[in-house]
């Protein structure tokens, strides 16, 4: 069996879409699929999927904005290159080439799936083009393909724009997470970590903003931030007038669990959110979470039981939250070891790559209820 891959952006390999993609690509791999990846763009993603050695397409001329023209040419290029690898399954991620695949796939009479991984119509001001994507969203759900929510979230926002129900599905995201059976409370100031794209969609600003609340205050914190993306240098400036040893810029690495276990608090600030895998990573970890009150971050954190969910845009109450900790540090603990089990029950890596895994046709029968045979 064959499945092709595809994602708009090559550009970021922090981004909860692309670790998604390479998760479930490898688990299709092991269970002897052939798997080939459409990615747009030529940046480190495509070299990272390469060296993991699986065969990649670069989409040069995939634009994230709309443009008619560079839209048309890589819509044939994905008819061309569907003809030519002849999967069985196609699998689209993220909005742009979700459109132009589901296209392609249904041109080609080929099976296929959209994971758009956080709705792109939701209705706020940074999300400027929100009724584009809407009218767009419901003419393409004309077409044959499903559309897979990562979150109930998901689901009830295509269900609002009339997409019929049988055309939707939710595989909850998962994750894997490495626990420092060895973490403890010190004296040393309470640890918060962040990782996300440096976009305007992570909202930044009211990160930046909390953290000069804290110390206003005269509350000691560290900070650190992983991440990636086009608007660095803006972030970057945003952090740039906080002494060294409380915010520190920490770029990319491969075992962000590692350095999540050894934090207390995880933070996303974003304005709007599918189910973010970081969290669950987070969660994983036995970590507490503040977060944004937007789409699936509402589902996976039990306010004041697991963590705190704040309003978009709303630095001051995202500041009382991290003083929560700072001021009541047995609070890491206990929400901390309610959230590992909030996500046992429901947010395994194995149970998501196995959802996907059926859904496609790679395997016939879960994993569990063969071994009982």
């Amino acid at each position: 069996m064959k499945i092709l891959i595809g994602m708009t952006r090559s550009d970021t390999v922090v981004s909860g879409s692309f670790k998604h993609i390479c998760q479930i690509g490898e688990k299709f791999r092991q269970e002897g699929a052939d798997v080939v990846y459409a990615i747009g763009g030529d940046g480190e993603a495509i070299d990272k999927l390469r060296n993991a050695g699986f065969k990649v397409h670069a989409l040069t001329g995939l634009k994230r904005d709309l443009s008619p023209f560079s839209d048309l040419l890589v819509l044939l290029s994905l008819v061309w290159l569907i003809i030519k690898e002849k999967p069985e399954v196609c699998s689209w991620h993220t909005s742009k080439i979700g459109a132009l695949g589901r296209i392609a796939a249904m041109l080609t009479f080929k099976r296929s799936y959209y994971v758009p991984h956080g709705v792109p119509f939701v209705n706020t001001p940074e999300n400027k083009g929100y009724k584009k994507y809407e009218k767009l969203e419901k003419l393409l759900s004309v077409l044959p393909s499903k559309i897979i929510g990562v979150c109930e979230f998901d689901k009830n926002e295509y269900l609002r724009i009339g997409v019929p129900n049988k055309k939707l599905l939710v595989i909850r995201n998962g994750m894997l997470g490495a626990i420092d059976n060895e973490w403890e409370l010190t004296d040393k100031p309470v640890h918060f970590i962040t990782a996300a794209r440096f976009e305007d969609q992570k909202d930044y600003v009211k990160l930046a903003s909390s953290c000069q609340i804290l110390l206003n205050q005269g509350h000691d914190f560290r900070l650190s931030i992983y991440g990636d993306g086009q608007h660095e240098g803006k972030v970057k400036a945003l952090f740039s007038h906080f002494p060294t040893d409380v915010v520190d810029f920490c770029g990319v690495v491969d075992n962000f669990a590692e350095k999540l276990a050894a934090a207390d608090v995880f933070v996303l600030s974003s304005f709007w959110e599918g189910l973010p895998r970081s969290i669950i990573e987070a969660m994983a970890c036995k970590k507490a979470v503040i977060a944004s009150d937007v789409g699936g971050c509402s589902e996976l954190i039990e306010h004041g039981f697991t963590g705190y969910l704040v309003p978009i845009r709303d630095a001051v109450v995202m500041a009382d939250a991290k003083k929560q900790y700072i001021l009541d540090r047995q609070k890491l603990i206990i929400h901390g070891d309610r959230a590992h089990a909030l996500y046992q029950e429901k947010y395994s890596l194995s149970a998501m790559l196995e959802s996907y895994a059926l859904e496609y046709g790679v395997i016939t029968k879960p994993a569990q209820a063969a071994s009982n045979l």
